[in-house]
């Protein structure tokens, strides 16, 4: 059984806040120093870390690598005797999730797209680096107050080796990141499930791009590509 920790616990000089998400892998708390400097404390759970340890630790070591403001600094590793994780640096803004599903926030087009153009950056910046990180979901991208945004929770990010870690996947997630964000001035006119693809207020360009996108009709070959067909909708619009 995985031991929570409670509020007002310390933990390398940070102490519990609150608890801010928990996953299959891990428990993430927000948590501050005595100088009020906030971080992200993630426990790993112990069944994970007793079945599938190596893999858990990827994301200490992809983070070390890394050095971005739209990516969370890797701060420490911790231990103490009964549980154990690491300590990332906190990220202030608010997750897309939120901005959906608590703000019910409805996102034009040009914010869509320069959206979009970000997440290509910041992921074009992981595969130059050999990573792929598999998870750019609404509950894993901040929107920062400056409008520009940051990509958290590296646990199932990987290496790529062009077998089972390819850079593919990450385009997928972009798309259906996107899909979300198109959806939510989406207003339902009638009861009949459909494809988004025929719910969507999408011009020919968008829908290619997001199909491409998505591995339902062709593919990207790589983030140029992507970039350009994204100029071409900013264009027409």
């Amino acid at each position: 059984m995985d031991r929570y920790y409670k509020t007002g616990e310390k933990i390398n000089g940070y102490s519990i806040l609150k608890i801010i998400g928990e996953g299959r892998y891990g428990i993430a708390y927000l948590a501050s120093n005595s100088k009020y400097e906030k971080c992200v404390i993630k426990q790993l759970k112990k069944r994970m870390l007793h079945d599938t340890r190596e893999k858990l630790f990827y994301e200490e070591k992809i983070l070390k690598a890394l050095d971005s403001p739209k990516f969370p600094k890797f701060i420490s590793k911790f231990n103490d005797g009964d549980r154990e994780g690491y300590i990332l640096e906190y990220i202030d803004g608010k997750v897309f999730e939120d901005l959906l599903t608590v703000d019910k926030y409805e996102f034009s087009r040009d914010e869509i797209y320069k959206i979009g153009w970000q997440l290509l950056e910041l992921v074009e910046i992981l595969h130059n680096n050999g990573i792929v990180h598999r998870d750019i979901r609404v509950p894993n991208v901040i929107l920062k107050k400056n409008k520009d945004i940051a990509l958290i929770d590296f646990g199932l990010a990987r290496i790529i080796n062009n077998k089972r870690y390819v850079k593919d996947i990450d385009y997928w997630f972009i798309g259906d990141f996107l899909i979300h964000l198109y959806y939510s001035s989406y207003k339902v006119t009638d009861s009949q499930d459909r494809p988004w693809y025929e719910e969507l207020d999408l011009n020919q360009e968008e829908e290619v791009f997001l199909k491409k996108l998505m591995n339902i009709k062709g593919r990207y070959r790589n983030i140029e590509e992507i970039k350009e067909q994204l100029e071409k909708i900013k264009n027409i619009n």
